[in-house]
């Protein structure tokens, strides 16, 4: 009886976490922060992911002259937010490994319904907002969002190779929806 009782229960908690009522937002408006020890909310080449340079914790994502994209960030903006954000404000730390690390982390809005289609687009280059070399920095920006969003439109962060040919590594990342 205590086994059927116990395997009701993790069952019932199974069911009410794979339900589809929107995901609540981490506290004070932060749709995501993430230090790469986990890819929670992260997809794309695992082989994205390395121990060559961390911030904090052993992990960090990074982009090179043969890697065009890192682990991209996705989520429909009704499942991350709970209100018509206004601006997000993008925070992460950057290690340029030289003046051919050029990359950029980019913000991008989509629409699913028309095949991804791109509705607004930013981002933060990384060399510009950095400016030193061979030493982890905090990068962000603040990044205002058009007015005719809707909750089925995507939010994609991620991180673009651009024009770089040396690494560029990217870790402790934080998304802040601003209403």
């Amino acid at each position: 009886m205590k086994l059927l009782l116990g395997s009701l229960s993790v069952l019932s908690l199974l069911a009410a976490c794979s339900s589809e009522t929107p995901t609540t937002p981490v506290a004070d408006g932060y749709i995501s922060h993430n230090d790469f020890e986990s890819s929670l909310g992260w997809s794309g080449d695992p082989g994205a992911v390395t121990k060559a340079q961390a911030h904090s914790g052993q992990y960090a994502i990074y982009v090179d002259q043969n890697r065009e994209f890192s682990l991209t960030y996705e989520a429909p903006l009704r499942q991350i937010v709970g209100f018509q954000p206004r601006s997000l404000e993008v925070e992460a730390w950057v290690f340029l490994t030289d003046d051919n690390s050029t990359g950029e982390l980019g913000v991008q809005i989509t629409d699913p319904i028309h095949n991804e289609k791109q509705l607004f687009g930013d981002g933060i280059n990384l060399q510009e907002a950095a400016k030193v070399h061979n030493k982890w920095v905090k990068v962000s920006k603040s990044i205002s969002l058009p007015d005719s969003l809707n909750p089925d439109q995507h939010l994609k962060v991620f991180l673009w190779r651009s024009k770089a040919t040396s690494p560029v590594y990217l870790d402790d990342i934080s998304i802040k929806a601003i209403e």
